[in-house]
């Protein structure tokens, strides 16, 4: 029997002790005062939050840190400071309205907790504010994603999330040593932190708001100390959006495959720390979990499938309503259905098509898994090649002829919408949209890449499929970033439905416990 090297026994030490926490955490919160939330509500808010969270079309587990975000955002924005003290309690009737935890599940000790957060992180708002050396929306952001992640943190436990970051942080920096990708002095003494948040993003799939928090509290820097935090954010800042972050994103995404599977099994069995000291019985398992992770995505990717349907459905009727049919009247002086009608259709079917061209790993790729984690926990330290790090280069043929291919194809379809009688206007929110559900489908197809070793090979449906959509993946990707840095349908949302909504619940449960409170003291 092969034992475990000293990666894979790092990893074991690690999820024993992030057992032994989440069991005591688990006995203290089972002998806890709880939480009972009651009042009006529930239904309209979960009702909402369904509604926005497609329109955000966000990965699922950021939704409850997004939830957190928005609720201190309003809520600083009022800058009620002794709202924010006991604010704790408001976040936990919302949560649990908009269905994020079940009721009776928080206790006393864990909203007093966020209430502290809040009011140390409220402080620090009001300190950078007064600041005119940063930007209201850099130190707003700063904020709110400190915030949102350590609130998210105090409800659920990341222990096992922990353990696997420094199991992966040992394996990559083993596999890619620094002076392959840091040439430069800068870029050495960076290269931990680069690699951590790379891992964090491609293997956790974490955004901005956890890689900050998590970065911050590996160097023990809080919010009360002021000096510290702001120039530790303005590092973590420039360490996002450099090039060796990137460069070491790229890398763990391509080799990450085999630690997604390891993932997930932390994430689903019990006895990991039992089964990982036994070679044969850990490899079997996990081929079983491989499969199952193959049956997993299939749904996954229908449920995406489905959210982002209905993401381009409303944004396709806010466009219809602010552009397309006052364009219509103005112009034509009557709606023109057609466009209209095709520019709402075709992007949801396209979509689905999109999702019969996708085809699941085979064994091959099962077999490929199997032999690099026997590597990684019961093998020998390995190094990836300077040819491995760097990927494929193509000559400039190649990008001359996608960029022509690439002209035919936006000149095809502009031309066979004019054959419609579409106007400019239709056709660039027809562009807008196509591009935007191809991107979906591409990111949706990185699914099965994530878990893939062995590339599938093309077949005549997908080399079709890749000429005709890539060109379109690549304006909404473009669209994408600058859409996320300004979520039009969500403002909308935020600013016509949810604060109103949420501001005239809040008032009826206050007024509920005020007669409450009326008839208790009638005698």
């Amino acid at each position: 029997m092969t034992a475990l090297n000293h990666t894979g026994q790092r990893l074991v030490q690690e999820l024993v002790h992030a057992t032994e926490a989440d069991d005591a955490d688990f006995r203290r919160v089972a002998h806890a005062e709880k939480v009972n939330v009651v009042g009006a509500g529930g239904a309209l808010t979960a009702a909402y939050e369904q509604l926005r969270n497609a329109a955000e079309n966000t990965e699922e587990h950021l939704l409850l840190q997004n939830a957190i975000r928005r609720f201190y955002k309003q809520l600083f924005v009022a800058r009620d400071e002794e709202l924010v003290r006991t604010s704790g309690n408001e976040l936990a009737i919302e949560l649990t309205f908009a269905g994020y935890v079940p009721n009776d599940s928080l206790t006393r000790d864990q909203l007093a907790s966020i209430s502290s957060l809040a009011s140390a992180h409220y402080t620090a708002y009001e300190a950078l504010h007064k600041r005119r050396s940063i930007s209201l929306d850099t130190s707003t952001a700063w904020i709110l994603d400190t915030l949102s992640s350590q609130v998210e943190a105090t409800l659920n436990s990341h222990r096992r999330d922990t353990a696997f970051i420094d199991f992966a942080y040992n394996y990559f920096e083993m596999l890619v040593p620094v002076d392959q990708v840091a040439a430069k002095k800068g870029e050495q003494q960076e290269y931990g932190a680069s690699l951590f948040a790379a891992i964090h993003k491609a293997l956790l799939k974490s955004n901005k708001a956890i890689i900050r928090t998590a970065l911050l509290n590996r160097y023990d820097i809080q919010p009360q100390n002021l000096e510290a935090y702001i120039a530790f954010n303005k590092k973590i800042d420039a360490l996002l959006s450099s090039s060796l972050t990137d460069k070491l994103y790229r890398v763990v995404d391509r080799q990450g495959a085999p630690l997604r599977i390891v993932r997930r099994m932390l994430e689903s069995r019990s006895d990991i720390t039992q089964l990982l000291p036994r070679r044969e019985a850990f490899l079997e398992a996990y081929e079983q979990q491989v499969n199952k992770e193959y049956a997993a995505i299939g749904r996954r990717i229908n449920r995406a499938i489905v959210r982002s349907v209905i993401f381009l459905i409303i944004t396709k009727f806010l466009i219809g309503i602010a552009v397309e049919v006052p364009y219509d009247l103005w112009a034509h002086g009557k709606i023109i259905w057609q466009p209209l009608l095709i520019n709402l259709a075709f992007p949801p079917l396209y979509m689905v098509a999109l999702r019969l061209t996708h085809t699941l790993p085979g064994y091959a790729n099962t077999t490929a898994l199997i032999d690099r984690v026997d590597t990684m926990l019961y093998g020998e330290r390995t190094v990836l090649m300077k040819k491995q790090l760097a990927g494929r280069r193509y000559g400039p043929v190649f990008s001359a002829i996608y960029g022509l291919l690439s002209v035919f194809v936006f000149g095809g379809v502009m031309w066979g919408l004019l054959m419609l009688g579409f106007s400019m206007v239709h056709i660039a929110i027809f562009i807008v949209f196509v591009s935007a559900a191809s991107f979906l489908g591409f990111r949706l197809s990185r699914l099965i890449r994530e878990l893939e070793v062995v590339r599938s090979s093309s077949n005549g449906l997908t080399f079709l499929r890749d000429i005709l959509y890539l060109p379109f993946v690549v304006v909404g990707q473009w669209m994408s970033d600058k859409y996320s840095q300004i979520n039009v349908v969500a403002v909308v949302l935020d600013m016509l439905i949810e604060l109103p909504l949420k501001t005239v619940l809040r008032l009826i449960r206050q007024w509920g416990a005020f007669i409450d409170d009326r008839k208790d003291k009638i005698v």
